[in-house]
Order: C-alpha cells, then sequence, then structure tokens
C-alpha cells in the first residue's frame, strides 16, 4: 500500500471574490495573514525570489492543532485562466510526518453570484501510521472562507 495520498475540499465564495482570493495567494500571500486568515497564518514573508512568479520562495508562520509552526513553500505553477496556484513544501515541521506535501488552490465558477474554492493536498507519509492532514485542509478551506468575509462583509 503505497504512502502517496490526496486529499481535497471546497468552500464556496463569492463570485467577486474568485480574482481577490487568488490575487492573494499569487502576488500577495504576505497579505493573508491581514485578510482575515489570521486564526491560521500569523505571518508570512517572501524569502526568495520575485513575487507571483513561479519560484518565489515564502516563509510562513502559522497555526495547526494548537501548536506554532513554520514552513517554506515554493511557487511551483501559476495558471492565470484556471485560476490555480500550486506551492511546493520545501521547508518545515511537516516534514516530521510527510516525506513532501504541495498545496493546490483552484477558483472555479459555480453559478451567478458564486464560485468554488478548492484546496488539494498531494503528500507522502514518512509511515503508515501519520494521519491524514484533515486539519490542515480544514484550516486552508476556513482561511479561505474568513478571507471572502474579510473582503465581502455583508451589509
Amino acid at each position: 500500500m503505497g504512502l502517496k495520498r490526496k486529499l481535497e475540499g471546497e468552500v464556496e465564495i463569492r463570485e467577486s471574490a474568485a480574482d481577490v482570493l487568488h490575487d492573494l495567494y499569487k502576488n500577495r500571500p504576505h497579505h493573508i495573514a491581514h485578510s482575515g486568515g489570521s486564526n491560521f497564518i500569523q505571518n508570512c514573508d517572501l524569502h526568495n525570489g520575485v513575487v507571483a512568479k513561479p519560484g518565489a520562495i515564502f516563509s510562513w508562520t502559522y497555526t495547526l492543532d494548537g501548536k506554532q509552526r513554520t514552513g517554506k513553500t515554493e511557487i511551483e505553477e501559476i495558471d492565470e485562466e484556471k485560476k490555480l496556484v500550486r506551492y511546493e513544501l520545501i521547508e518545515g515541521d511537516l516534514f516530521d510526518e510527510y516525506k513532501s506535501m504541495s498545496f493546490i488552490c483552484h477558483v472555479t465558477p459555480k453559478d451567478q453570484g458564486s464560485c468554488t474554492l478548492k484546496w488539494i493536498i498531494e503528500y507522502e507519509k514518512v509511515h503508515p501510521g501519520i494521519p491524514e492532514p484533515s486539519s490542515m485542509l480544514d484550516a486552508l478551506l476556513s482561511a479561505a472562507k474568513d478571507m471572502d468575509d474579510h473582503h465581502h462583509p455583508n451589509k
């Protein structure tokens, strides 16, 4: 039985948030903590490279399962047409449990007035007893919904 897996989840966001959230994940991940995602992400800094370009490396400080954690990701892919950004984990606490981990954010139109924001986590466990990263997926989806609400508060 292989240890490589994929976990997916999605959340409905406002149609007007599709471009905003894609822009945040692509161009301004360092603004995520100040855009409603602070319950999960406390800080994100450009470590190396050019923002919004494959190869850009970001350092993250976040809270997961009640623990303060750190990590670095590299932008592997940006697809403007699909509103997709793919990050590869290159350093951090998650390597204690996973050999590799990729995060893919994909925004797609759903119907008039709404879109679907999907997070996909592709990962390989260090050993079979390691849990699925479902709390990471939940945190990513919750942060996306919080950012949608932050940028488009109900009136």
